[in-house]
């Protein structure tokens, strides 16, 4: 009777235990579904209960461990880990999941330790390999990085963003030849195109190979990839060589991907409609750059200009402009223009002097010189002209040419 007694104790143990880890199994499904739907605070909850009918219960701590993460929590996130590796000290997912943390709170030397001690355990876990690689490179040891890549693409060479990843890492050593090779590899199989030609400008930028590396940046955009820092180096490329239709184009990737608000690149596209002779286009991009900065007394002018071009009154604009910065050159030699048009020479003369006085511009002179040879001062035209040419102002040379031979 008495061993019979002991077997049904034994018996409903046994059933206890198992009624116990499933209950806590139902309570970690439910708190699953409660993350997933961005219910962090409930899933906790559901996971305390799980952790508390079964305390071993590791996958449970370290999902509490995300959900605290998600509330911006990290003390309590670390805590949770923590608690875990006091259990069992060599638990991969813990190892690995705190070294996801340390890296992201720059703790490089103990994410990488942490992740050491799970590739120890199993050397083919290639997260811990990517991540390390990661640290590496944040550590500016690109020795090691390159190791860890190299072991990565000779378990998968398929894996081809790993061979985007060393070609960085080949060109943070000043490897460049090796990193155009891993480029052109992506390029010729016709994987991660964009990214391969946006590094091999990159590259270029650094070995002083503009016109290539202006190539490359073209490549990229065509195949959709850019970055912000890409694009703005592809504009001032473009503004520099006066490559119009690039410009534009980097301007309205930038405008429309990171620089919406951004005032001065709505001015910049502005005027390079006004350069390509769109100036309605120019008119609508100035009048979202005034409207982003009210006292813009720069877009005021440029688009005084895109309504002098089509006959639109361009005097309110002018006036604003000079009211907002009485020092502003253009603005003073637009005026000065008007006044040439309205054939009123003595005023266009003030403004254009005062253009001169603020700051000399080929423009500037040019226009004075225009007034000059109205009034019949040829000699004085002549002089201006010359110093417009002097200044670079193109269109002086053919002036020169008609009026002072």
């Amino acid at each position: 009777m008495r061993k019979f007694l002991s077997f049904v104790a034994i018996f409903v143990s046994l059933i206890s235990n198992i009624y116990s880890q499933q209950s806590a199994y139902d309570f970690f499904v439910l708190a699953e579904n409660a993350s997933k739907n961005n219910n962090c605070k409930q899933a906790i909850v559901y996971y305390d209960k799980a952790i508390a009918l079964n305390k071993f219960y590791y996958d449970a701590y370290l999902a509490k461990a995300k959900c605290y993460m998600s509330l911006n929590n990290k003390n309590e996130a670390m805590n949770q880990i923590n608690q875990v590796l006091t259990m069992k000290k060599d638990y991969a997912p813990a190892l690995f999941m705190r070294a996801e943390y340390y890296y992201h709170d720059k703790m490089y030397k103990e994410a990488i330790n942490d992740l050491i001690d799970v590739i120890s355990q199993n050397k083919y876990y290639y997260p811990a390999h990517e991540l390390l690689v990661e640290t590496y490179v944040s550590l500016k040891d690109y020795n090691n990085a390159l190791n860890e890549i190299n072991f990565l693409i000779s378990e998968q060479p398929a894996e081809y963003k790993y061979l985007l990843k060393r070609a960085l890492i080949y060109k943070n050593l000043n490897q460049y030849d090796n990193a155009i090779k891993d480029c052109n590899n992506l390029i010729n199989k016709g994987i991660l195109i964009g990214e391969a030609y946006c590094l091999k400008g990159d590259i270029n930028i650094e070995l002083m190979k503009n016109n290539e590396a202006f190539t490359d940046y073209s490549n990229a955009i065509y195949h959709n990839f850019y970055t912000r820092e890409m694009l703005i180096t592809y504009l001032n490329m473009a503004i520099k060589d006066n490559k119009l239709p690039e410009a534009q184009h980097a301007l309205e990737l930038l405008i429309n991907n990171y620089e919406e608000k951004n005032a001065y690149y709505h001015l910049l596209l502005g005027k390079i409609f006004i350069d390509q002779k769109n100036y309605e286009s120019a008119i609508n991009t100035l009048n979202i750059a005034i409207s982003l900065r009210p006292t813009y007394d720069t877009a005021y002018v440029y688009r005084a200009m895109a309504k002098r071009f089509i006959n639109k009154d361009p005097l309110n604009d002018i006036r604003r402009a000079i009211y907002l910065n009485s020092k502003n050159t253009l603005a003073y030699e637009e005026l000065g223009i008007y006044y040439i048009n309205k054939k009123l020479y003595s005023q266009a003369l003030e403004n254009l002097n005062t253009a001169i006085k603020l700051n000399p511009s080929g423009r500037a002179y040019y226009y004075r010189a225009i007034v000059w040879d109205i009034n019949g001062d040829r000699t004085s035209a002549c002089a201006d002209i010359q110093q417009s040419i002097n200044l670079g102002y193109i269109e002086a040379k053919a002036s020169y040419d008609k009026i002072c031979h």
